[in-house]
C-alpha cells in the first residue's frame, strides 16, 4: 500500500504515510455493492484493485455517472468537511479497497501540511473535472458524448475481458437508452465498432474514435 499512498500524495511526511498504512480499514467489496453511499459521511478512498463507478441518483430517479474509479487513486478529500456524500461508489467489479474516516484526516491534515495540499489539489482536480462535464452536457450532442466516453475508458470497454459493457453507457453519458443505442448502430454503420452479444463492444477503427473524440 505504501507505493500506492506515496504517488497521489507526493508532499505527505513519511511519518504520515506510515501513520495512514497504519490505520487503513481495509474491505473487500463485490461487484455491483456500494464501496460507499449517496448521502452517507464520505471516507478518505483508496482502490487497491478493482474498479468502480461514481453514481448520483437525482431527485427525478434518473441515474448518472460521473466516471469511472481507477487502481491507485485517492477519492473523498471532501471527507476533511465532514459533508454528506452527493454519490456513491459502487464496485464494477470485485474491489479491494482501503478507507479512512474524515475525522482522523482532518486531524492529520493539521499535523501535516503537506497533506493539506495534496488534498487541495486532488479537490480542485476534482472541480475542474465536474466543471469540463457540465459544459460538455450542455455543449455536445450526444453522439460526441458516446465517443468520448468510449476514448476516455477506451481499455475498460475494449480490454479482454472488457471492464464495462454498454449497459454502463447510458448513465457515463447521461442520456437514455435509446439514444444511446442510436449512436452506437450510427457508429457501427461508420466501422468504427461492432456490438457484440447483448452487451459487448468490439473496437475495429481506433483511428476513427481517436478522430472523434479530438
Amino acid at each position: 500500500m505504501r507505493g500506492a499512498l506515496i504517488g497521489p500524495l507526493p508532499s505527505c511526511r513519511q511519518g504520515t504515510i506510515e501513520t495512514l498504512i497504519d490505520s487503513a480499514r481495509i474491505r473487500s467489496v463485490h461487484a455491483q455493492d456500494a464501496i460507499y453511499r449517496q448521502g452517507e459521511p464520505v471516507p478518505l478512498t483508496l482502490i487497491l484493485d478493482g474498479f468502480g463507478t461514481f453514481r448520483r441518483i437525482t431527485m427525478s430517479g434518473h441515474d448518472l455517472s460521473s466516471g469511472i474509479g481507477r487502481p491507485g487513486v485517492l477519492f473523498g478529500f471532501s471527507c476533511m468537511a465532514s459533508v454528506a456524500s452527493s454519490v456513491e461508489l459502487v464496485a464494477v467489479t470485485d474491489c479491494h479497497v482501503a478507507q479512512w474516516p474524515g475525522a482522523e484526516i482532518r486531524a492529520l491534515a493539521g499535523e501535516d501540511p503537506g497533506l493539506a495540499i495534496d488534498a487541495v489539489d486532488s479537490i480542485a482536480t476534482s472541480l475542474h473535472a465536474m466543471i469540463e462535464r457540465i459544459e460538455g452536457f450542455l455543449h455536445q450532442d450526444a453522439r460526441l458524448r458516446v465517443i468520448r466516453i468510449l476514448a476516455r475508458y477506451q481499455d475498460l470497454f475494449f480490454g479482454d475481458p472488457p471492464t464495462l459493457t454498454r449497459a454502463h453507457l447510458p448513465a457515463l453519458i447521461g442520456t437514455s437508452r435509446e439514444m444511446t443505442g442510436r449512436v452506437l448502430r450510427q457508429l457501427e454503420r461508420e466501422g468504427t465498432i461492432e456490438r457484440v452479444g447483448h452487451t459487448g463492444l468490439k473496437l475495429l477503427r481506433p483511428d476513427l474514435l481517436e478522430a472523434g473524440a479530438a
